[in-house]
């Protein structure tokens, strides 16, 4: 049997707001040290960093479950929401996909009416402290390094903020809570992708209130982020 131990918002804020500071932390120490001391890609400096940020989410997201007496694979993924999809987990994760898409897609078109006839900027989708170039030639194989931090990104985030923390909280409207501090965790990125990321941030945590699995998120999270990461890597959009 899996252990569940009900946690406070207080400790759910804290444990946003810790990793927050941690982003913001890496952001200003690690990757300016990477910047100085290495010649690499642009993109590989925010590579790296990713390890160091998402596979402690990953990490704690398992050792928090551990300390509640959870034990072996088949227990702690159940303590962590990871179970096989049914009718309706499908159901939710292709509609919450589709929602998101469209709901993306409306920001982007305000954005480009406010560009066409405000002239403010079109949204970025590129964070500020990534100075990312089309990879070219070989340097394509550099997906190969993204393709583990984009799993501990996407698997992190989604067993800690869902499996973990979503699931302990108490109340029907716990996921309220859980996507404002979802958004909280993106400050670091900057206000467009916040501005982007609002659907997803919205609709996963509802998606996963909903089914009670944390892979309706992994599949959201994963379709949304991986296809548009590449697509801006490749150059075919900026």
């Amino acid at each position: 049997m899996m252990i569940i131990k009900r946690i406070t918002p207080f400790r759910a804020i804290l444990i946003f707001t810790a990793f927050t500071a941690y982003f913001f932390l890496l952001l200003f120490t690690l990757l300016p040290f990477l910047k100085s001391t290495l010649s690499l890609h642009p993109a590989l400096y925010w590579f790296i960093t990713g390890y160091f940020l998402f596979i402690p989410l990953f990490l704690f997201a398992i050792i928090s479950v551990k300390i509640e007496g959870n034990s072996g694979t088949k227990q702690i993924a159940r303590a962590l929401c990871i179970k096989s999809f049914s009718k309706k987990d499908w159901r939710y994760s292709i509609i919450g996909l589709l929602l998101v898409f469209i709901f993306t897609g409306v920001i982007f078109g305000i954005s480009a009416l406010l560009q066409k006839y405000f002239g403010l900027d079109p949204l970025s989708t590129t964070p500020w402290f990534m100075e990312m170039q089309p990879f070219e030639g070989t340097e394509k194989l550099f997906l190969l390094i993204w393709l583990p931090m984009f799993f501990f990104n996407i698997v992190g985030e989604e067993i800690l903020w869902r499996g973990y923390v979503q699931k302990r909280l108490q109340g029907e409207k716990s996921w309220l809570l859980c996507s404002f501090l979802w958004m909280l965790f993106h400050v670091p990125f900057g206000i467009d992708l916040m501005i982007m990321l609002i659907p997803v941030i919205i609709i996963i945590p509802y998606v996963f209130y909903k089914t009670q699995n944390s892979l309706t998120g992994i599949f959201i999270h994963g379709v949304y982020n991986g296809p548009l990461f590449i697509l801006v890597s490749l150059g075919l959009i900026q």
